[in-house]
Formats: C-alpha cells, structure tokens, sequence
C-alpha cells in the first residue's frame, strides 16, 4: 500500500471561525466545495477541506491507497473499524480508525479505480 497523506480536513461548527483562524494562521483561502456544506482549503499541500457542522475536535488525515476495497478489508483485519467505502467525483474514500480508536481516512483516486 502507498500510504503517502493525500488530503486533510479541518472539521468546523462554525466555518467562518475555523476560515478566520487557518486562514490569519497559515494564509489560506477557503472557497464552496463540491457540494454543500463543505469547503475546499486553498494553499497547502497536500489539499484540504472542512467539513461545516462536524462537531469533531481532531484534524482527520487521508492516505492514499491503490485498492480502496483491500486496504478496508486489510483495515478490518488488524482490527481497526473501517466504514464502507464512499465514492466522490476525484476518487472513494472510507473513514477508518485504527484498533486504539485513532480516525484517519483512506483514498483511492479515480484514476485507480476500477
């Protein structure tokens, strides 16, 4: 599995908040993602986004996998909980927690997919 951190996000109860803070902090911008009640992150690398009304305290990262469907299972085997996969116009991506609770997510770009 690659396993390199692909994107991040910046849960948010209140975006204009959580764009005044990151934004005076590092200098980026947040614009309308995809759909609605989510923001893209402009400036870092790798990309981000916050999702609006996530009651979640902890940044959540993501990496990249070449088999979403085996990286869940292989997540389930070590004994960590992974959700089904969820598909989106770049890619899937499924949240996942390792087996002393800590949450990241997994990513599979579309390109991948089969």
């Amino acid at each position: 599995m690659n396993g390199q951190v692909t994107y991040f996000e910046l849960p948010s109860t209140d975006i204009d908040a959580t764009q005044h803070f990151w934004g005076s902090l590092f200098g980026w911008t947040f614009h309308e993602g995809n759909f609605p009640g989510y923001s893209m992150i402009q400036g870092p690398q790798p990309m981000g986004g916050s999702p609006h009304d996530d009651p979640s305290r902890r940044p959540r990262i993501y990496f990249d996998v070449d088999d979403l469907a085996a990286a869940v299972g292989r997540v389930r085997e070590l004994g960590g909980t992974a959700d089904d996969p969820v598909t989106i116009p770049s890619g899937a991506y499924a949240h996942c927690a390792d087996a002393q609770g800590v949450e990241f997510g997994l990513f599979q770009d579309a390109e991948g997919s089969d």
